[in-house]
């Protein structure tokens, strides 16, 4: 897999968003920022950081495996490495290392229009809440995004290995980051007697972003945080092995 990564590496940085996935946030960023007083809890967000790293690496998730097919590249990849596992962890962990990337050019933005809009006006010690300081809970919101980009990206690849048609990937992958929480909570507070049961459906997974710099969050995943980071973990392997098989099979 190692020769894969390096196969892949120039292609994807050069060629695949790195520019405008990171031009993107920042217009994004600056767009929360200038759209309503800044109050510590937009702070705490990142200027919704993490809501526009996850909508950006849906975006790119499923569109950097079409562009192989559609550019023909693919056949290119499977002739140097015959070992389709490996392309696709690699085009996996090349994709998450992209949106780590988005995450951390995020919190220096985040730092920027921080200082930049209120200045010493809420400083990062304060305590917010009544929870933790205010730049504990940035590097908390950023900590849920970068987990949950594990689970939303093997959901995009193992979905566009499923239909094989990019803007329907992009579309349902959106519909669940956005909406994938409420329609979790609807449904334990439909079936209150199967909480036990349903708290584990990957749509629950999505709390992860705000469970974790919110303590008392809990109480809408029904899951300890230690609980929801398994279940997350686990989720990220099954659609990892299930985009594989498809992926392995799919006609170049």
């Amino acid at each position: 897999m190692i020769s894969c990564l390096k196969q892949e590496n120039f292609k994807f940085w050069h060629q695949h968003f790195p520019f405008y996935g990171m031009a993107a946030l920042a217009l994004f960023m600056l767009e929360t920022a200038i759209s309503g007083p800044i109050k510590p809890r937009i702070i705490a967000q990142g200027f919704g950081l993490g809501q526009w790293v996850i909508l950006i690496m849906i975006t790119i998730s499923p569109t950097f495996l079409a562009l192989e097919y559609k550019n023909n590249t693919i056949i290119t990849l499977f002739y140097k490495n015959s070992n389709k596992k490996n392309i696709y962890c690699a085009k996996f962990l090349l994709t998450f290392s992209y949106g780590l990337l988005l995450n951390a050019g995020g919190f220096i933005f985040a730092l920027g229009l921080k200082s930049l809009f209120v200045g010493d006006k809420y400083s990062w010690t304060i305590i917010y809440e009544n929870t933790q300081d205010l730049i504990t809970t940035l590097l908390l919101n950023i900590g849920g995004s970068i987990v949950y980009l594990l689970f939303i990206i093997a959901l995009c690849f193992f979905l566009f290995t499923l239909i094989k048609v990019n803007v329907a990937v992009i579309g349902i992958g959106i519909a669940l980051g956005f909406l994938g929480a409420s329609f979790s909570q609807l449904l334990m507070d439909s079936f209150p007697h199967y909480q036990n049961l349903l708290k584990w459906n990957p749509l629950n997974m999505i709390n992860i972003i705000n469970q974790l710099p919110q303590i008392n969050y809990a109480q809408h995943s029904a899951l300890e945080n230690s609980q929801l980071l398994l279940a997350v973990l686990i989720y990220t392997l099954i659609f990892l092995g299930l985009g594989y098989q498809f992926f392995q099979n799919h006609k170049v």
